[in-house]
């Protein structure tokens, strides 16, 4: 059977077609630069190493992968041209840019590709979202200690052609190839620094900035990288992203001028802004699940089901949006959002009764836990956040509600982000913490609750789950690959692993200044589009 090929199009994974050639740089002063909101403090600029979204948002500006994003976050040819599929889907071949540089001039070569994806699952790097690059040939065994790195399915036959190998089909694969575990390294700069790498200086990136310096806690300023392979279409000569995690500080400074964009605002606000800031406010759809996880390591929680329908259940998710949040954000019934490469999730027969009745049915599946009235009293439940205004309130109203249903008293604890993102890796919180889960990968909100994830997982295992996901994994066009997720979806629903409660909205405040913004399902923007007036 011969290859099938595909040049720049693929539908199945998403893709929008080139519409020719980008504009050259605006002619603007040399020293134009753009202030930008980034959220709570990354946890590592590693990519291999970090679980963040928000730490993604400075990868997709140092480093380009196989494909990237363009302004809209549709997934575009980033440093392949071009690539082919074999017709039972297990090998691709990309075909790489000449083009395509370093930041220090250098070509980016498929051999670079190979070295970071093998570092990628080496097991001393302890690859922060494995699931991400699991579709690699081998690749689970490698992570194991099963299988030396160098079996990896990933081969350079030359400088520009890279063949990768996959355990399964993959009909979204180019969408993962756009997010950073596979993305390319700089294999000099990483074995002259190590760990180090990463660090002002030492960083050789591929994308279109370079890291120039950092202050923790503070902010991170990037600079044009003039050897990226479009540099001339870059406007900005530096993008300074501001590390905050207080919404009202955030919204003064952009009000001072002192940001052209916030990265949330707060909800308090919302309404001042929708008055005083209308051609500023910016309020979009934003494919993501907001979860309440659970430790299912410990009692409670562990192998106990009916109890985490009991708290579901009793959480009014309409009054959260409509009265807590009110920033355009949806009531989420299942794990997944809809609508990522065309798949529905099937919401629970729950979703459809009224609040009444849905509370009606949490106070009867909690007392079939063996608890309430006539059972035992279920001791305070701690519910872990990353201080945010937003994530407060949220978490306020979740307490109120599991008191007023069901008579659960809630504690809350609010740390830092890194902190949480720690404390959820560890498993080392008590009862609830609360994490946002916003990428463009239909597969991975499921993929949180194998078994085999130990990263951010909560520690669900259920081998009837497990065998779904492995039929998610064996699907060879998107109507089966639809079927069996709806599969997995409804075993996850019934056991209620994690807590949906709502689909995010982005929520930012956007200086009419600027230039090539475009609201998107993932929230990614990337700097290389926008300028200011």
């Amino acid at each position: 059977m011969g290859l099938i090929t595909r040049r720049l199009l693929l539908t199945l994974a998403g893709l929008a077609p080139l519409t020719g050639a980008l504009p050259l740089r605006p002619a603007l002063a040399a020293d134009q630069r753009l202030d930008i909101g980034l959220g709570p403090e990354v946890d590592t600029l590693d990519p291999h190493r970090s679980t963040t979204i928000v730490a993604g948002t400075l990868f997709v500006e140092l480093w380009e992968g196989l494909t990237c994003f363009d302004a809209a976050g549709t997934i575009i040819p980033g440093v392949a041209e071009r690539w082919d599929i074999s017709e039972d889907g297990l090998n691709w071949t990309f075909h790489l840019r000449d083009n395509a540089r370093w930041s220090d001039g250098s070509a980016v070569t498929a051999e670079d590709f190979v070295f970071s994806w093998r570092r990628a699952v080496t097991p001393a790097t302890r690859l922060g979202l494995p699931e991400w690059v699991a579709p690699l040939r081998n690749a689970m065994a490698i992570m194991r200690g099963e299988a030396p790195a160098d079996t990896l399915g990933v081969t350079a036959l030359d400088a520009r052609t890279l063949v990768v190998a996959l355990e399964h089909p993959k009909p979204d694969l180019t969408t993962y190839t756009a997010y950073w575990p596979l993305s390319p390294l700089h294999r000099p700069s990483v074995e002259a620094h190590g760990d180090g790498f990463v660090q002002p200086g030492k960083l050789v990136g591929n994308g279109p900035f370079i890291l120039d310096s950092v202050v923790p806690q503070s902010h991170y300023r990037l600079v044009r990288n003039p050897h990226y392979r479009e540099a001339a279409t870059v406007a900005a000569a530096s993008v300074t992203f501001h590390v905050t995690e207080d919404l009202q500080t955030e919204m003064k400074r952009f009000r001072t001028g002192e940001l052209v964009v916030t990265k949330d605002v707060p909800p308090t606000q919302l309404d001042w802004a929708r008055t005083h800031m209308a051609d500023s406010l910016r309020l979009a759809y934003r494919a993501s699940t907001f979860f309440l996880v659970p430790n299912l390591t410990r009692a409670p929680w562990k192998d106990n089901p009916t109890l985490m329908r009991a708290l579901s259940l009793a959480i009014d998710r309409q009054t959260i949006v409509e009265k807590v949040t009110r920033g355009g954000e949806l009531p989420a019934f299942t794990m997944t959002p809809p609508d990522l490469t065309g798949y529905e999730p099937p919401a629970p027969d729950w979703s459809l009764l009224s609040a009444a009745e849905r509370q009606a049915e949490a106070r009867r599946l909690f007392a079939d836990a063996g608890y309430g009235p006539g059972g035992k009293d279920l001791p305070p439940v701690e519910l872990l956040y990353n201080t945010n205004e937003l994530n407060r309130q949220v978490a306020i109203a979740v307490g109120a509600m599991w008191q007023q249903v069901l008579g659960v008293k809630t504690t809350l604890s609010n740390q830092e982000f890194k902190i949480v993102v720690s404390r959820m890796k560890e498993h080392s919180y008590p009862d609830f913490a609360r994490i946002t889960w916003a990428v463009g990968l239909v597969t991975e909100y499921l993929n949180l609750l194998r078994s085999r994830a130990e990263t951010l997982g909560p520690g669900y295992a259920n081998p009837a789950f497990d065998q779904a996901m492995e039929a998610v994994d064996n699907a060879r066009d998107l109507p089966s690959f639809h079927k069996a997720l709806a599969q997995a979806e409804a075993i996850a629903m019934a056991d209620m692993p994690m807590i949906p409660i709502m689909r995010q909205s982005a929520r930012r405040l956007v200086s009419p200044r600027l230039r090539g913004w475009a609201d998107n399902a993932v929230d990614i923007h990337p700097a290389r589009y926008l300028s200011l007036a």
